[in-house]
């Protein structure tokens, strides 16, 4: 894949892959009666990513920002970001071992777009990993304890909030670029096989 098509460095797809798109503009897909189903469920899916995503930015800012912790700081941090890799990483494999075969032999038009996605879910696999290994070694130094941080419980949220920062745009460029190719596809198939996905 070009260097220019990688997550984190394209500027959205490229135009050969957004032909249902232009017959399917986003601005139109909740009129659509054939949103139900597959569409709505996966659109729901993804906004519970980003809404996921933006409650870890959120509670990690507001820990910072007031420099205190509680004893339950660091293992409501962990619940919200074990649910998020673990609902995302369950998502992908479904993705990549049903739907997206599936898809790409409904629609070769969008092979390269497949291609694009799965290139995404291991960058995005990659930056969950790190994720993952940084939550643990950032809550562990964060502890459970009440009351002003030290030094070190705020360089350990710091370098939480770094990898977090880096995680979040390459998720909700794939997500966004993800829905661009499959929503299109469901709706322009559910036209003629409304069982389609």
């Amino acid at each position: 894949m070009d260097d220019v098509l990688k997550l984190g460095t394209r500027q959205g797809l490229p135009e050969d892959l957004r032909f249902l798109l232009h017959k399917h503009p986003r601005k139109g897909w909740k009129a659509q009666s054939a949103l139900a189903g597959t569409a709505a469920f996966w659109l729901a899916n993804h906004d519970v990513f980003r809404a996921g995503t933006y409650k870890i930015y959120e509670d990690l800012l507001s820990l910072c920002e007031s420099g205190e912790t509680n004893y339950d700081s660091g293992p409501a941090l962990r619940r919200h970001i074990g649910s998020l890799i673990g609902g995302l990483e369950g998502h992908h494999n479904v993705e990549d071992h049903h739907y997206f075969p599936m898809f790409q032999s409904a629609e070769p038009r969008l092979a390269r777009g497949f291609e694009i996605l799965d290139g995404d879910h291991r960058l995005i696999h990659d930056a969950l990993g790190e994720l993952a290994a940084t939550t643990h070694k950032s809550l562990e130094r964060l502890g459970r304890t009440e009351g002003v941080m030290t030094s070190d419980q705020r360089f350990a949220l710091d370098e939480l909030v770094t990898v977090v920062k880096h995680t979040a745009p390459l998720l909700r460029q794939h997500l966004g670029d993800e829905e661009e190719i499959v929503i299109p596809l469901l709706l322009e198939r559910a036209r003629s096989d409304p069982d389609f996905g």
